[in-house]
């Protein structure tokens, strides 16, 4: 058991490696169970020269911050099965995930608070401009509002 934990662990490490330095290209993993929602934003985010992977609730979010280790995950509060607050939980009790940074964002009003005590870095409020959150991700990463890969 220790023996295959270590080796799906070590595999784990590879790929996020290979899509977290790649090119110096950021990996972002956006989570929201709105397809249009999830759309827009992996599409705008595509469009800077981004990699981008979704999921569509909080349980599937963790499985792949955890395989793909991306730069950032951007989470969407307000999920079926596995809500956000609790993705975002999970993702900080992880030794894989802790430090990865997390952008919450809901349109449900005085979710914010609950979002900050979770976990997550940064909050912003749906309805959301895809280039307000391009923004916050540059910030975030420290990134000089690249608009496409150096």
């Amino acid at each position: 058991m220790e023996r295959e934990r270590r080796r799906s662990g070590a595999a784990a490490a590879a790929a996020r490696a290979a899509f977290t330095t790649t090119n110096n290209i950021p990996t972002v993993l956006v989570v929201d169970d709105d397809p249009d929602a999830r759309g827009i934003y992996a599409e705008y985010l595509r469009s800077k020269g981004w990699i981008v992977f979704t999921a569509v609730d909080g349980r599937a979010a963790v499985e792949k911050a955890k395989a793909l280790g991306p730069s950032i995950v951007v989470m969407d509060l307000a999920m079926p099965r596995v809500d956000g607050f609790e993705a975002i939980r999970r993702l900080r009790e992880s030794s894989w995930t802790r430090r990865l940074p997390i952008i919450a964002m809901s349109a449900v009003p005085l979710s914010q608070d609950l979002a900050v005590q979770a976990g997550c870095d940064a909050y912003l409020a749906k309805p959301l401009d895809p280039q307000t959150l391009f923004l916050q991700i540059c910030s975030m990463l420290r990134l000089a509002n690249q608009s496409s890969p150096a």
